[in-house]
């Protein structure tokens, strides 16, 4: 009976013992927010300096190289390396801070400074924080070359060159006298010494895109200017130079005359004074192809020369009522 008794009275201490174990299993319940996911890192970049030729970037030793790239989403706050590898070695990193841009994308941008000769890559990357995701680019190729006009590469690079700022040349890859002829017109324009040699320093300006001819009428539309005092004839549309070649004009004793004229004549083919392709804007002066262009000085009888191999080109270039403006 004692036993009995003694059970009875521990059964309500067993039961307090027992509860806080049994409250203990019971799920608890979080009001800590979950942390942000981190967003996603696509990563891009695009060489903007230097040219293209047969998907093939080329810059020149010693010059810049401009990398601008996105990272998709934006995030702010955020950074990016950019890489520079050659042989498979890491040579050159530079860190970019990344600012907004369109569409939702970041952007940055990054100028490298030049270097050896030789096959490079680039690519850009974004170290993992706790807003954004790691991530990696593409790589881009380039070559870096020297500054000298030196094989048919070097030589193509020159023509592309020289064709996008509008003088007249072919692209061989060639020291052919069209591409002299182009460089000789370059040099008229710059004011430069007047022969074909494409210098170290020619060549680096022409590679940056500098040295084209700036129009004295601009707003004329499609039109001519002849600059007598560079010795130059420029074609003219939509406010830039689009064929820039090298002449020689009135010598001194019958000069080019000057003013606003309208080419009204046509005469194909060579007539009997040996003027070739002839294109006529006042009275007996004209356009036209000549057997002696002097690269150095003014010599015709007045008309306005220009090389044979460009006489065809230019005369079906130019438009019967078209204006050509002549000055000093």
């Amino acid at each position: 009976m004692k036993s009995r008794i003694l059970s009875v009275a521990l059964a309500p201490l067993a039961l307090a013992l027992a509860a806080p174990a049994a409250s203990a299993q019971l799920p608890l319940t979080n009001t800590t927010p979950p942390p942000p996911t981190a967003a996603d890192a696509n990563l891009s970049v695009t060489l903007v300096s230097g040219i293209t030729d047969r998907k093939r970037r080329f810059v020149l030793q010693g010059g810049k190289l401009l990398v601008r790239g996105t990272i998709k989403p934006f995030v702010e706050g955020q950074t990016v390396s950019v890489d520079v590898f050659r042989g498979g070695k890491l040579i050159v990193q530079r860190s970019a801070t990344v600012t907004k841009g369109k569409g939702g994308a970041g952007q940055f941008s990054v100028l490298l400074g030049g270097r050896k000769p030789g096959v490079y890559f680039v690519r850009a990357h974004h170290d993992a924080t706790a807003e954004q995701k790691a991530g990696t680019s593409a790589r881009q190729r380039f070559n870096a070359i020297a500054a000298k006009v030196r094989g048919r590469q070097a030589v193509r690079l020159l023509q592309i060159a020289l064709r996008r700022l509008g003088y007249v040349t072919p692209l061989s890859g060639s020291r052919d006298a069209g591409t002299s002829r182009a460089v000789l017109a370059f040099r008229k324009v710059n004011r430069y010494s007047r022969n074909g040699y494409a210098s170290p320093g020619i060549f680096r300006k022409l590679f940056n895109g500098s040295g084209t001819y700036h129009l004295r009428y601009p707003k004329a539309g499609t039109h001519v200017e002849a600059d007598l005092s560079r010795q130059v004839l420029v074609l003219a549309s939509k406010g830039r130079a689009v064929q820039i070649y090298t002449v020689s004009s009135g010598k001194p004793s019958t000069p080019t005359i000057q003013g606003k004229f309208k080419f009204y004549r046509r005469q194909p083919g060579t007539n009997s004074h040996g003027m070739v392709e002839s294109t006529y804007f006042h009275g007996g002066y004209a356009i036209h192809g000549y057997a002696s262009v002097p690269a150095t000085y003014p010599a015709s009888h007045g008309c306005i020369r220009v090389p044979i191999p460009d006489a065809f080109r230019i005369y079906h270039s130019i438009r019967l009522g078209e204006t050509i403006y002549v000055y000093h």
